[in-house]
């Protein structure tokens, strides 16, 4: 897929909101039943660190994985090792030649290799039994969430679609679609003699398959007369079955807001009887012969295998900015959202990342807090786009225009690096000093006012700020969110090496994504013993020694920067600012802190996709009236200019830096 292809993409989804409507009711309803049931899994926590400690330690340990095929053959199992997914489907081919009909349950791997689009070319029909895999078979969409596939249908939808299908009139009661799909598939079911299933987990001490479902359906497809085919991965191996409950546990209060699936099935092979003569017979009411196919596909072999330690429960598409917007366009078949693109990128699948949207990552980080597993999507992500720039796959003009710009000219903006230093002038700032100002590239040159206002302020505190001049380098966030993490690491290191020279202990920024890529090589600031702090870190430090009197701006909200609360975890320190600067306190918007909604120009999305970083941005400022707020106030330059122009011409919401509120609030003496 094209740029061009992936912009339409973008701008269809951005010019037609409305059609996701569903899809955003459903995640809303399914994030209202976990609370409801919050209560019911008191040990979530620690639930989700033994997940990660299980995954961390059983995908890619070749040792474990061969113990659970010995298992399961010994129980009776017949196992097939695909190294590819051609190979996946040659050989599940082989298993269904003679049949014309196969009947599935839900398996995301299944959709991964496309079996049912493979077998349909040899004739074999495969009909999904899951109400909402079969409404998006006949449909031909993408799914929309990995256990509520066809979640963004509305009922008048699928009652036409169905309509469409029988031949008849159905109508929109859901009791009614049901029942006339129920019986369809009840009929494909009972005709079959072949079932597939997918698998939730395969644990090597018992050898045993663990399927949830709430439909009943995959029982009926694991119980068929012939052959039961599960189709898995590698990274599905679970040491135990008490490690696969909890896999289940997870998944099924996360997914879904319930406790318990309607039904765990844990198969061990294929069914037996030893009435007689105390001889085993196998097949006796199951399939006769039962068949695990593991897809590897790169699996075993990848260097990054963090994306594999999911287990779809789909929280990261219930907050994920561009997902709200863009739905089941961002991602990759079975693999949704952010998720998909970076799973492609791990496995080396380059072509299908770029055709998945690695780019399209505003670098939130909102996917990593909820992930029970805490896969760093957003490191994977910018990962797989370096992978790209390296195989020179998938570039984005725009972004390449970026990351030129800060090759040549030190700043993204494309403007002569002597101009960074214009907003300076007559403010008689010395090159040299303990406390050194770092403006960078956004608050220079997209808000100077907001800098010379930030001197100000830390004169107020008593210290005289030195300042780099035109010798100020970029700080490399944005060459590193782009893939660039040579570049990046190259600028953040010369920008240590000038913070030496000029004398510095402690370096402030106002922008976070500044201080974020200071300190995200951690052990510069520790090698050259120098700290590197937000604003708002400063000023809270130096409250004291300011003397502020309340302004009245009117019913408020603040909101947090990504790059300075999820990256840095800095939430208290503009909150206690603002409690000293303003006279009534702040509303929190419904999202905030850890789990704040994200503005959306992050990540080069502003840049490329301009449409979607400002549907992202009018969700957030819609969070912010949904609260009562009158003004949105911020730290971050970019959050402050994305949050103003998603707006257009008729906003009405003012968007202003904390900066300016201390400023307005210092006493005249210290002005």
């Amino acid at each position: 897929m094209t740029q061009k292809e992936v912009r339409a993409r973008v701008r269809e989804a951005a010019a037609d909101r409305g059609r996701l409507d569903c899809m955003r009711q459903s995640f809303g309803t399914i994030l209202d039943r976990q609370k409801e049931n919050a209560d019911r899994i008191p040990d979530l926590e620690a639930r989700k660190e033994r997940l990660r400690k299980t995954k961390e330690a059983s995908v890619g340990d070749e040792g474990l994985f061969l113990e659970a095929l010995a298992r399961l053959e010994e129980n009776g199992f017949r196992v097939i090792v695909a190294k590819t997914a051609d190979a996946a489907l040659r050989s599940i081919r082989d298993e269904v030649k003679g049949y014309d009909l196969v009947v599935k349950s839900k398996s995301n791997v299944t959709k991964e290799i496309h079996l049912a689009e493979s077998l349909g070319k040899d004739g074999i029909s495969v009909i999904e039994t899951d109400l909402g895999d079969r409404i998006i078979q006949l449909s031909g969409c993408e799914a929309a969430h990995p256990t509520g596939p066809a979640c963004h249908m509305t009922r008048r939808e699928i009652s036409e679609l169905f309509s469409k299908h029988f031949g008849e009139e159905v109508s929109e009661d859901p009791l009614e679609l049901t029942r006339v799909m129920r019986e369809e598939i009840a009929s494909y079911i009972s005709k079959a003699r072949v079932g597939v299933t997918g698998a939730n987990a395969i644990t090597a001490s018992e050898g045993a398959v663990v399927i949830v479902h709430n439909e009943g359906n995959a029982a009926k497809c694991a119980m068929l007369p012939d052959k039961h085919i599960v189709v898995t991965t590698t990274d599905k191996v679970v040491p135990t079955l008490d490690d696969a409950i909890n896999v289940t546990k997870l998944q099924t209060y996360l997914s879904t807001g319930k406790i318990v699936s309607s039904y765990i099935n844990v198969i061990t092979g294929p069914s037996y009887t030893a009435d007689i003569e105390k001889k085993v017979y196998r097949g006796m009411h199951g399939p006769k012969d039962v068949v695990i196919v593991f897809v590897d596909d790169g699996r075993m072999a990848a260097q990054d295998k963090e994306a594999m330690y999911c287990i779809g429960c789909g929280m990261c598409l219930l907050h994920c900015p561009t997902y709200n917007v863009l739905g089941p366009g961002y991602g990759t078949p079975g693999h949704m959202g952010g998720h998909g693109a970076y799973l492609a990128g791990s496995l080396g699948n380059l072509d299908e990342a770029v055709d998945a949207g690695a780019n399209l990552c505003t670098s939130c980080g909102a996917c990593r807090v909820v992930c029970p597993a805490s896969i760093d999507i957003k490191k994977g992500l910018i990962d797989t786009r370096g992978k790209l720039a390296k195989a020179k796959k998938g570039a984005v003009p725009e972004h390449s225009v970026l990351v030129a710009s800060v090759k040549n000219y030190a700043n993204p903006w494309q403007v002569p690096r002597r101009r960074k230093a214009n907003w300076a002038r007559g403010l008689g700032l010395r090159p040299r000093g303990e406390v050194l100002y770092f403006a960078g590239c956004s608050t220079s040159l997209l808000s100077p006012d907001a800098a010379r206002k930030v001197v100000r302020v830390m004169r107020a505190c008593g210290v005289e700020p030195a300042y780099l001049g035109q010798a100020e380098r970029c700080c490399g966030s944005t060459a590193r969110k782009l893939g660039e993490e040579p570049l990046a690491r190259e600028l953040a290191e010369a920008c240590f090496a000038d913070f030496k020279k000029a004398g510095a202990r402690q370096v402030v920024t106002s922008c976070p994504g500044c201080s974020s890529a200071l300190n995200h090589y951690s052990e510069l600031p520790k090698k050259h013993g120098i700290q590197v702090l937000h604003l708002s870190q400063f000023i809270c430090e130096h409250l004291a020694e300011l003397n502020l009197t309340p302004v009245d701006i009117g019913p408020a909200t603040y909101h947090d920067p990504c790059d300075l609360g999820r990256e840095q975890g800095v939430y208290e320190e503009p909150r206690k600012v603002l409690a000293a600067v303003l006279s009534t306190p702040t509303t929190e918007m419904e999202r905030s802190r850890e789990m704040s909604g994200c503005c959306g120009s992050g990540g080069g999305v502003r840049s490329a996709y301009p449409e979607l970083a400002a549907e992202i941005g009018k969700d957030r400022i819609q969070m912010a009236r949904d609260v009562g707020a009158a003004t949105i106030i911020t730290s971050c330059p970019w959050c402050r200019q994305n949050l103003l122009e998603s707006q257009g011409e008729a906003g009405s919401m003012p968007v202003v830096d904390l900066v300016e509120l201390i400023d307005r609030a210092l006493a005249d003496d210290q002005r």
